[in-house]
């Protein structure tokens, strides 16, 4: 799987708690030029991004594109979205928001 880097701002976060795994977060990356982008994260990623991260921050992520499940019904819509590996606010990058 390939690597992405994109760098946009967080819109329509949502946190949330699954007992058998733990802390989850999805957002949309709004991406200046490019459109949004749906992403996801998990674990200690994810543990890490609700402490420090908040609706409208911009940022710079790094992750994959996560593939269509196995087991899901071809009949089931599927936009695809971007499973987040690293997060970092643009400031650390050296770069103005």
């Amino acid at each position: 799987m390939q690597e992405h880097f994109l760098i946009g701002h967080i819109t329509g976060l949502r946190i949330f708690k699954v007992p058998e795994f733990g802390t989850r977060a999805s957002f949309r990356l709004e991406c200046p030029g490019q459109g949004s982008v749906i992403c996801a994260i998990a674990g200690d990623v994810a543990r890490e991004f609700v402490a420090s991260y908040r609706e409208g921050d911009t940022v710079a992520i790094t992750g994959t594109s996560e593939l269509r499940p196995s087991t899901a019904s071809s009949k089931t819509p599927w936009t695809g979205r971007l499973r987040v590996r690293t997060v970092r606010v643009l400031e650390f990058l050296g770069v103005a928001a």
